[in-house]
């Protein structure tokens, strides 16, 4: 039976409180209720009874900083990482395994519902083990009394200095000691990010901040990166273009056997278990398909457009031009049949009469969706459109776009390649 919080007076900011979880938020924050309001406890399951100290207002509601977990909910475990607790990078590791697997399914069934979808339509949550993460942006800050290198802590710019991460390759975790010697060592002070891309021939790294490096700090870089064995360091400054300072190797990066030399900072899904995935279950919806060229839209290097062909001619499309540039450098190389073009598909989405050729589109969208493209898909888009989208919001909203021009939603799935966050890809497919 559903317990329910006790009724108790409204307390003012700052002071504790006795709550019982009741759900899980968006965000992964449990949620109780408080005189009607809600309050989002992080670090918080439903059927824990917690005592908590509000903060404030959080949107419609209240948030609140957990002290204390008096009585533990049934789906609560012990959180994996030393870093637990402080570092921001996870969310939900207190959470276990199958119930967070059931809890994302909801979350699409939920995003979708409100669009009108059939939870029915919503298959299993595929997931994704911890440690197969090959990207990482690392939060570094120097200063003269130490230098630190990790991730920064929840809703906070404080970096918290991270020496063991179990979502992280290995090779990722092991980069951040030396990483963190080599800020100790430079002459000018600062903060900033380091991108960190496991390729097939080593570590890529794009080091950003506001510093201006001297000549000692580029000649200490150059070392570092052949003392850590890095493919290729980069160092950007805000505004900037990334400048190179060390390619010892070219980074590549295999799409269906093909290699692909990725530029700094190339967009790739975060670990190979999770695209390979995703391309499974494009995969499986191609089958049966009539002739023609598939489109494939937002293809970034290539992750699905190599193994779209496969099997027929690809036109992909790609708003970055050095993403597009890789792509069909490494078609034209192992003569592939892909075309490509860079093309901003929300300022410029392909139209009525380019959509005609192709027997079916593929688009993974950032965060912010398709809305332009699904709009004009809805009107002449092929027999076949499959969706990723790292966003159920705004996949919701593009699937009712779709909808609204007679696709059915044949079948979503979850992905969760982002083990232990609130974070969510799913791949949908809709046919007429």
């Amino acid at each position: 039976m559903k317990r329910k919080s006790r009724p108790v007076r409204r307390a003012p900011p700052g002071r504790p409180v006795e709550l019982a979880i009741e759900t899980l938020g968006a965000r992964g924050d449990g949620v109780a209720q408080l005189n009607g309001e809600a309050v989002f406890v992080a670090a918080t399951l439903p059927g824990d009874r917690v005592v908590a100290r509000l903060e404030g207002r959080r949107g419609e509601g209240l948030a609140a900083t957990l002290i204390e977990v008096l009585e533990p909910g049934p789906t609560r475990v012990a959180a994996r990482c030393p870093h637990w607790g402080r570092c921001g990078g996870c969310s939900l590791q207190h959470f276990d395994d199958a119930a967070c697997a059931a809890w994302k399914r909801e979350v699409l069934v939920e995003a979708l519902g409100r669009a009108g979808f059939d939870a029915g339509r919503v298959a299993p949550t595929v997931s994704i083990a911890p440690g197969t993460r090959r990207r990482a942006t690392f939060a570094w800050r120097h200063r003269r009394d130490g230098s630190v290198a990790g991730f920064t802590a929840r809703a906070s710019h404080l970096v918290v200095d991270i020496h063991d991460c179990p979502l992280l390759r290995p090779e990722l975790v092991a980069l951040l000691a030396p990483l963190r010697a080599l800020l100790g060592e430079m002459s000018a002070e600062g903060e900033g990010d380091a991108v960190a891309t496991l390729t097939e021939t080593g570590i890529d790294l794009m080091l950003a901040g506001e510093a201006r490096l001297d000549l000692f700090d580029l000649e200490r870089l150059a070392a570092f990166a052949a003392e850590s064995d890095l493919a290729r360091l980069h160092w950007r400054r805000p505004g900037q273009a990334a400048q190179p300072v060390a390619v010892r190797r070219a980074p590549v990066v295999r799409f269906a056997g093909i290699g692909v030399e990725v530029p700094p900072g190339a967009f790739l899904q975060p670990s190979p278990e999770g695209e390979a995935a995703i391309v499974a279950l494009i995969q499986n919806a191609l089958v049966g398909l009539g002739g023609g060229p598939i489109a494939d839209l937002y293809a970034g290097c290539g992750s699905f457009t190599f193994p779209l062909a496969q099997d027929r001619p690809v036109h992909a499309v790609e708003g970055d031009a050095a993403s597009m540039a890789s792509l069909l450098r490494a078609a034209h190389r192992h003569a592939v049949p892909i075309e490509g073009e860079t093309r901003d598909l929300a300022d410029r989405p392909l139209l009525e009469g380019e959509l005609k050729r192709f027997a079916a589109v593929v688009f993974d969208p950032p965060r912010a969706g398709a809305a332009p493209q699904a709009e004009i898909l809805a009107r002449a888009g092929p027999p076949l459109v499959v969706a990723v989208s790292c966003n159920p919001a705004t996949l919701a909203r593009d699937a009712r776009l779709l909808a609204g021009g007679g696709y059915v939603l044949e079948r979503a799935t979850p992905v969760d390649q982002f083990p232990w966050s609130a974070h969510l890809e799913a791949v949908a497919v809709f046919r007429r």
